[in-house]
């Protein structure tokens, strides 16, 4: 499915959320853990340096008291630092120290001029370097956390923007579906109304057909989408169904002729419901107009109206299992091989939804499908 424009700038626009926030809340987390490990780093090196210089210390101190020798330059050698040995005037009394800005320097004082040493000097050195791999690491680490979250993030606004994007197209595929839906009744009109036999019963019945038609498609698309706020506010008034049902066939069984369909009608009981005429109106046109429109030439159509249910079987073409859980959502149209645009279950899923009436379907391929209204 290829997005819009407008569907690219708002993925765009979550991915740049979704990826800013995200950088800035792991850039403040690398910033701290850098932060934290200079500090472990200079706090674990210079305990050690402590050690070291504890441990010189404790040497000389008794090597003077016991009158022992004690090698400076050995010393030096041996140690992983660089030291330096002063007497009280800060003089070397023997030092490898670099003075160098890119190291650590500790001074420890415990020697109290055993040896004429004063202070030792320890230094550690390659600090930048360490400072500059922790660095490193750290940045490739965060890129690589931020690479992964980019492509975590790309798919979510893929999923974020997919209902959107199929709204989109089941609204694109109603503008479409819903003009064809039109255009067969508006060109009957301006054919009939061109027509030389204008008068003739024939095209007389043409032009009321088509007005007809036209106008349920337009009480359709006004209750569903125009009167929704205003649907709770009808007058309901307990009415006698079957009347509205005989009403409604006059127009329905002229459409059902044109395709050679035989409907059938059993009023075995006068059924009575509390509703507003209109919504049962629409209610029963929109299944009894499905069994025709979804049927197959020389098929049938029975409706049965018994005390407390309706039921409407046809011979027509079916609903697939897979399709039969999505017939009910507004737009969605379970084949093609026929008109319509999607909205007239929808019509009677909101009805039956809103006035406790219980609706159940079976449905096989090729072989029909039965609707029941229970009251």
């Amino acid at each position: 499915m290829s997005l819009t424009k407008e569907e690219r700038g708002t993925l765009f626009q979550f991915l740049w959320l979704y990826l800013g926030s995200s950088f800035t809340l792991f850039a403040i987390i690398a910033y701290l853990f850098y932060q934290n490990e200079l500090h472990y780093f200079y706090d674990i090196t210079q305990n050690k340096m402590q050690l070291e210089s504890s441990q010189i210390a404790s040497k000389i101190t008794h090597a003077h008291m016991k009158h022992k020798s004690f090698s400076f330059k050995k010393t030096i050698e041996n140690s992983n630092y660089r030291i330096g040995f002063f007497d009280k005037d800060k003089n070397p009394i023997a030092s490898n120290i670099s003075n160098n800005s890119n190291s650590i320097k500790l001074t420890d004082n415990s020697t109290f001029g055993h040896l004429g040493v004063d202070y030792i000097i320890i230094e550690k050195e390659g600090i930048n370097s360490f400072i500059d791999r922790l660095r490193y690491k750290i940045i490739g680490i965060l890129f690589f956390i931020y690479l992964i979250i980019g492509i975590i993030g790309y798919f979510l606004a893929k999923l974020f923007i997919k209902p959107i994007q199929l709204k989109r197209i089941k609204l694109d595929n109603f503008i479409k579906d819903s003009t064809h839906e039109l255009n067969t009744p508006v060109t009957a009109l301006l054919l009939s109304v061109n027509s030389p036999m204008l008068q003739s019963p024939r095209n007389l019945e043409r032009i009321r057909l088509s007005a007809m038609r036209i106008s349920e498609i337009h009480k359709d698309l006004s209750y569903l989408l125009l009167d929704a706020s205003n649907n709770q506010k009808k007058i309901k008034e307990t009415i006698e169904l079957n009347k509205i049902i005989e009403k409604k066939l006059v127009y329905l069984k002229a459409l059902a002729e044109k395709k050679k369909i035989t409907i059938k009608v059993t009023y075995n009981k006068k059924l009575y419901f509390k509703i507003d005429e209109e919504s049962f109106t629409r209610l029963i046109n929109n299944l009894i107009s499905n069994a025709i429109k979804y049927n197959t030439i020389n098929g049938e159509v029975n409706i049965i109206v018994d005390e407390n249910s309706i039921i409407i079987q046809d011979t027509g073409i079916g609903i697939a299992k897979k399709e039969q859980e999505e017939i009910y959502k507004r737009f969605y149209r379970a084949t093609n091989q026929v008109g319509g645009f999607g909205l007239g279950l929808n019509i009677v899923y909101n009805i039956v939804k809103r006035y406790g009436i219980k609706i159940e379907m079976n449905s096989e391929l090729n072989k029909g499908t039965i609707f029941r209204l229970g009251f």
